[in-house]
């Protein structure tokens, strides 16, 4: 399985503390049937403000500290960057980190806000080359009341030119009832793609997907709830051919009011 989404750099955010937490997190992972993590310190959020070239040098350091125990993962480079008007200008003077270095950026919601202009903002990332990931949205406040949003944000592009990256303990229920009603509604109308763990520890918000696999199989099939940790992150990260598409419904129901 592939993790898109970890927080598990030793004391860059609000993730592992220290080296000996971080191969924790790594271990549990391996355990876990994750051969693959894509560390995503957060960045631009207010209150971290991580370099590219910092990220890439712990990725290193990282991966040679676990060849030398034997550890069976591997990390990749990339960032989880707050959405901010002025994303364009920060990737092009190279201050923003895509995934593997690749062509798609990492992006979350502020919890409780939705920015207005997004749509502009991502044909603008589109138009220069780059597609985003947008993570965990079932845990911002507005998605939770109108789920629908994702509807209409993901008709604006093509196939794959945006991903929506779900957590694992969303599904499995450690993030309580808002967010598991959220991500099941967004599984069940084809407005997710990937599923990944958002790690902070080894304790809290745990390296595991295996869990959240067998919840997603219960609600899109086992077939594509394995594409969701497995194809469709591969292809991200690689620049490879994603599965065909899913085709998003709209969850709105007529007693909702917009």
């Amino acid at each position: 399985m592939i993790d898109i989404h970890n927080h598990l750099l030793p004391g860059i955010d609000d993730g592992a503390k220290d080296i000996e937490e971080t191969l924790k997190m790594c271990r549990m992972a391996v355990d876990d049937g994750i051969q693959i993590i894509v560390a995503t310190p957060h960045s631009f959020d207010g209150k971290f403000l991580n370099r590219p070239e910092t990220v890439i040098s712990q990725v290193q350091d990282l991966n040679t500290k676990l060849a030398a125990i034997g550890l069976d993962v591997t990390i990749m480079p990339g960032m989880e960057v707050r959405i901010v008007a002025d994303l364009p200008q920060l990737l092009a003077d190279g201050q923003i980190l895509a995934l593997n270095e690749g062509k798609y950026i990492l992006l979350e919601f502020h919890p409780a806000q939705i920015p207005a202009g997004l749509e502009n903002l991502a044909r603008d990332l589109a138009s220069s080359g780059f597609f985003f990931v947008l993570g965990h949205p079932e845990k911002n406040s507005i998605i939770q009341s109108t789920p629908e949003y994702l509807f209409k944000l993901l008709k604006h592009f093509r196939p794959w030119e945006l991903v929506v990256q779900v957590s694992a303990d969303s599904l499995t229920g450690e993030n309580g009832f808002s967010a598991r009603r959220t991500v099941t509604t967004l599984l069940k109308h084809n407005l997710a793609h990937i599923i990944a763990t958002d790690a902070h520890s080894s304790s809290k918000r745990v390296p595991r997907l295996s869990g959240a696999v067998k919840a997603a199989s219960r609600l899109v099939g086992g077939e594509n709830a394995v594409k969701m940790v497995q194809e469709i992150p591969k292809a991200v990260l690689t620049g490879g051919v994603f599965p065909e598409y899913w085709e998003p419904t709209n969850p709105r129901r007529w007693w909702r009011i917009l």
